[in-house]
């Protein structure tokens, strides 16, 4: 077995973590496999950083022979034992369910069990939508971070390159293999960023202006619309360009803006217990029983749930659920909520802020 150790030059976001737990509790992971199945392949490599009062440092384990998987599990689970938190992209789908099988094959103690996971992977899952990557591999994220990584090898044709590694082990063969594992790795501490989309969540979005702007659409129809205008409480590691039914939202560093459909017309207000209305065809509302007691028969009949409302012209946002009420619709049949862009809302600061979060949602979840 191999036991490569170094020290590693990064601080940038030490921060991320440290809000999360002190330091000295990570442990950042990535291991190679000869394989994708647990029951049939082997790890040959598992590579570690952890943090001491210098600093990042880098710890690797490698089978040097084709038969020192024990050895290495071994050796990583006597260090390993201290940690907490285990920091990995998409490990809980792969490296933690690989390494416990393997572990338990060779009925060694998992020294690990009780530490918590960290998966980067699961962390922007959730804004795939607003960042519209074509994929999520760790690479990409790189990428889209900027950090500069450039490789054209991929796990399996590392498998190759570890197999001619057994057979006969020379220097330039170690190099890629470890290099590989080093560089996905340390691109974990790279990453540590993507945390920063968690806040979303729960961020303020601090309104600075919302006004409303008129266009002609391609049919030639008038239409409004309403620019929100908001900074975040800590600027995005990537920008975010994203729409969902008409919404739209871009952020670049802390600032970002809204564009929502704002409809000035007439909509309507529907009554729940319809049976203690009459319906006014004449003036097209329904009014209750007991004002409807004053006016004449010939004038009123008994409401329906489709015709159990009061109209009324002004200005309307959409919402995707109960967000406001009282809520509108255009007829009983459509699904499509509104509620009231009155004139206290807007002047309310608060309410814009709340609403630009709830736009964001909904934009991010697609629904």
């Amino acid at each position: 077995m191999r036991i490569i150790s170094k020290s590693i030059d990064f601080s940038a976001q030490d921060e991320l973590l440290q809000a999360i737990a002190p330091l000295s509790d990570f442990l950042l992971l990535d291991i190679e496999t000869t394989g994708l199945s647990a029951e049939h392949n082997a790890v040959y490599l598992i590579g570690c950083i952890y943090h001491q009062t210098d600093g990042w440092n880098l710890i690797q384990w490698m089978d040097n022979t084709g038969n020192e998987e024990k050895e290495v599990l071994s050796s990583f689970l006597l260090f390993a034992s201290g940690y907490r938190i285990l920091v990995h992209y998409n490990g809980d789908r792969f490296d933690i369910p690989f390494l416990r099988k393997r572990i338990e094959l060779h009925s060694l103690t998992d020294t690990t069990g009780e530490a918590q996971t960290l998966d980067l992977y699961k962390v922007i899952l959730p804004y795939r939508r607003v960042l519209g990557l074509p994929d999520y591999k760790q690479q990409t994220m790189e990428a889209l971070l900027g950090t500069g990584r450039v490789e054209d090898k991929s796990g399996a044709d590392l498998v190759k390159v570890y197999r001619r590694f057994i057979v006969d082990p020379e220097p330039e063969l170690l190099t890629m293999l470890l290099g590989h594992n080093e560089a996905d790795v340390t691109g974990l501490l790279s990453l540590l960023p993507l945390m920063i989309y968690r806040d979303l969540d729960s961020s303020e979005f601090r309104v600075r202006k919302a006004q409303a702007n008129y266009y002609t659409d391609h049919d030639g129809t008038r239409r409004e619309e309403l620019f929100i205008f908001f900074r975040l409480g800590r600027a995005l590691p990537a920008p975010v360009y994203a729409s969902a039914d008409h919404c739209y939202v871009k952020i670049e560093g802390d600032e970002g803006v809204l564009k929502v459909p704002l409809y000035t017309e007439v909509m309507k207000y529907f009554y729940a217990n319809y049976k203690d209305y009459y319906f006014l065809p004449e003036e097209d509302m329904a009014v209750h029983k007991y004002l409807a007691s004053y006016v004449e028969k010939s004038r009123r009949i008994q409401a329906r749930p489709e015709t159990c409302y009061t109209r009324k012209a002004s200005s309307f946002l959409p919402q995707w659920d109960l967000y406001r009420t009282p809520f509108f619709k255009r007829s009983y049949e459509d699904t499509e909520l509104f509620f009231e862009f009155s004139d206290d809302c807007k002047k309310d600061r608060s309410f814009l802020c709340g609403y630009a979060a709830y736009v964001f949602a909904h934009i991010k979840n697609g629904k």
